[in-house]
C-alpha cells in the first residue's frame, strides 16, 4: 500500500488534464470546508451531510487563499485516486481468493474490468463522488481482514461509514465479532461507537439546528425519487436487476454455491453481504429514500469481485477436455456480449462529463463577466439551476441555502435554452427579467428594476462605489442598496480570508426597501 497509494494520487493528478469539475453534492461538500474552516458552517441548504468528504475539503480550504480553483481540484484528486485505488485491490483480492498463477491473475483482471463496466462508474470518479473512494475503503478493509489485521478492518469500516451510512449495519456486525474474538480490539471499537454519532449529528445539529436533518434531507423525495412511485421497494429490486446485469447476477450466485460446495465462509459472507445490501436499500427506499443508483454501488462492487473469483474457481475446478474448454469460452462470449452495451455507455459517461466541466467553466467566467462575487452579491442572493447552486455558492462565498431559497432576487443564472422564469416561478409575481450577458450555454438575466446604470459597465460595477453613492446622496440605512455596507476586501498581504469572510457573513440578505430584492 506504500506505493499503490502514491501511484493513484498521481494518476488521480494527471487525470486532472481531462475535462474536471465537480458536481452537486462534492460542491457542497467544498463549500462547507470553508464554511467549517471559517467556524460558520450553515447545512441548510444542499445535500445530506457527509463529514469524511467535509474533513478533507477543510484541510483543502487553506489552499483557496491563493487560488479558488485549488480545493475543488484538490478534492477531484482525492476522490479519483480512490477510484483507481479500487480498481487495483479489487484486483488484488480476486487473485488472492483464487490463488497465486495464472488463474488468480484472470480472476482479478475480470473483477477489475467488471468493475470498471459498472454502470455509473466512470461518471462517479469523474465528478469526484464518494462512492468510489468508499468502496476502496470497503476493499481495503476486506484485505486487512485475510491478512489477520482485524482493527485496521475495523478502522477502514468506521471510515468508510462516514461517506456511507448503509455500511453500519455491517460494521456493527463485524466490530461485534471482533468484540468477542480479539480483546485488545475493544477500545478501538468503543471509540469507534462514541465518535461515530458525534462526526455524523454534531456538525449537523450545528449546522442547521437540526441533529438529524441529514436524514430529513436524504428523504426529500426528489422528482426522480423511486419512493414516489407504487410499491418503492419493488422499483428498486428492478432498478438493482439493471445495475446488475445478468453477467454479474449469474456470477454472484455461483460464487454463493460455490463458496457452500466448498465451505468457503469468507466467499459466503460477502456474497451474503451483497444480498443484504441490496435488502436495506430497498426498505430504505420504501421509508422515503430516493433509490439512488449510487446506493448500490457496494453491491455491485461485491458482484464484481465475486463474479471474478467464481470463474477462477471454476476454471480450477474443471477437467482439461475438450468439452471444459467449449463451456469456458461459451461463457467468456456471453459476457462479452453481454457487456458491450456497459462499453459503449463508458462513451457516453465520458461526453456527460466533458459538458458538465465545461458548463462549470462557464459558469465561473459568466459570474467574471458580471463583475465576480462582489457584484453578485450586491444585487442580493443569485438564482441559479438547482444542481449548480453549490456552484453558485463557492463563486460569491454566500451558503448554499440562500441561493438555494433565492426565486430572482439577484442576478439569474440559466443553463441552456429554458424558460428563466422558471427558476422564479414560486415569486409571486414574476419578476420582468433581463437578459445581459451569455456565456456558452449560460445566459445572466436581471429584474428590471435592479438594471445597472447605462453609464457603468457590468465590468466596471463596484458594490462600494454604489455605497459610498448613496452615502453622499444621503441615503440612510433603509437605502435601495440591499447590501449596503457590504464591501468584501480583497485578498492579499493585509486582508486574511477570515475578515473576508466575516465581512460577507455580516452582511447577508438584508431586508431592504423601496424596489430592493427581498430577503428570503
Amino acid at each position: 500500500m506504500r506505493r499503490l497509494i502514491p501511484a493513484c494520487l498521481l494518476l488521480a493528478g494527471l487525470s486532472l488534464l481531462l475535462p474536471s469539475a465537480p458536481t452537486y453534492d462534492p460542491w457542497s461538500w467544498i463549500v462547507w470546508g470553508r464554511e467549517v474552516a471559517h467556524l460558520h458552517l450553515d447545512t441548510t441548504g444542499g445535500p445530506s451531510w457527509k463529514p469524511l468528504p467535509v474533513m478533507f475539503t477543510t484541510v483543502f480550504a487553506a489552499a483557496g487563499l491563493v487560488d479558488d480553483a485549488i480545493p475543488p481540484l484538490l478534492w477531484l484528486v482525492v476522490a479519483r485516486a480512490g477510484a483507481f485505488l479500487a480498481i487495483a485491490l479489487i484486483f488484488d483480492l480476486a487473485r488472492r481468493m483464487v490463488g497465486t498463477g495464472g488463474r488468480g491473475v484472470v480472476a482479478g483482471a475480470i473483477a477489475a474490468v467488471a468493475l470498471m463496466l459498472t454502470p455509473g462508474w466512470l461518471r462517479y470518479a469523474a465528478h469526484g463522488n464518494e462512492a468510489p473512494l468508499a468502496v476502496a475503503l470497503m476493499l481495503w478493509a476486506a484485505r486487512s481482514h485475510l491478512d489477520g489485521s482485524r482493527r485496521v478492518a475495523v478502522t477502514l469500516g468506521f471510515v468508510a461509514c462516514l461517506m456511507r451510512p448503509e455500511a453500519f449495519p455491517f460494521l456493527a456486525t463485524y466490530a461485534a465479532w471482533t468484540w468477542w474474538r480479539q480483546p485488545r480490539a475493544r477500545r478501538l471499537i468503543a471509540g469507534c461507537a462514541v465518535a461515530l454519532p458525534i462526526v455524523w449529528l454534531g456538525p449537523e445539529w450545528i449546522g442547521s439546528g437540526q441533529p438529524f436533518g441529514a436524514g430529513t434531507q436524504a428523504r426529500s423525495q426528489p422528482s426522480w425519487s423511486l419512493s414516489l412511485l407504487d410499491h418503492p421497494w419493488l422499483q428498486l429490486l428492478g432498478r438493482a436487476n439493471t445495475v446488475f446485469g445478468p453477467v454479474l447476477e449469474a456470477g454472484l450466485a455461483a460464487a454463493i454455491v460455490l463458496a457452500i460446495r466448498r465451505r468457503d465462509r469468507f466467499e459466503l459472507v460477502l456474497g451474503a453481504a451483497a444480498v443484504a445490501w441490496v435488502g436495506l436499500v430497498a426498505v430504505m427506499t420504501q421509508a422515503g429514500f430516493s433509490g439512488n443508483p449510487r446506493y448500490l454501488l457496494p453491491a455491485t462492487v461485491i458482484a464484481c469481485l465475486l463474479t471474478g473469483v467464481a470463474i477462477g474457481h471454476f476454471s480450477r475446478s474443471v477437467p482439461r477436455s475438450r468439452l471444459a474448454t467449449a463451456a469456458v469460452i461459451i461463457i467468456a462470449a456471453v459476457s462479452l456480449v453481454a457487456s458491450l452495451g456497459q462499453v459503449s455507455d463508458l462513451g457516453r459517461q465520458a461526453r456527460a462529463a466533458a459538458h458538465t466541466a465545461e458548463l462549470d467553466r462557464n459558469l465561473t467566467a459568466a459570474v467574471a463577466r458580471v463583475g465576480g462575487g462582489d457584484a453578485v452579491v450586491s444585487r442580493g442572493a443569485p438564482t441559479s439551476d438547482r444542481a449548480f447552486v453549490p456552484h453558485v455558492a463557492w463563486l460569491t462565498t454566500l451558503p448554499i441555502g440562500d441561493v438555494e431559497r433565492s426565486r430572482g432576487s439577484g442576478y439569474v443564472f440559466a443553463a441552456g435554452r429554458g424558460d428563466p422564469a422558471a427558476l422564479v416561478a414560486q415569486t409571486s409575481p414574476v419578476p420582468p427579467l433581463t437578459t445581459l450577458l451569455q456565456v456558452g450555454r449560460w445566459t445572466v438575466y436581471l429584474d428590471r428594476a435592479h438594471e445597472l446604470h447605462e453609464d457603468s459597465s457590468i465590468q466596471e460595477f463596484s458594490p462600494r462605489k454604489q455605497r459610498l453613492r448613496d452615502q453622499a446622496a444621503g441615503a440612510g440605512p433603509d437605502a435601495h442598496a440591499v447590501y449596503a455596507g457590504c464591501t468584501r476586501p480583497r485578498r492579499g498581504r493585509r486582508t486574511g480570508a477570515a475578515a473576508r469572510w466575516r465581512s460577507v457573513r455580516a452582511c447577508r440578505l438584508r431586508r431592504c426597501s423601496g424596489s430592493g430584492p427581498r430577503a428570503d
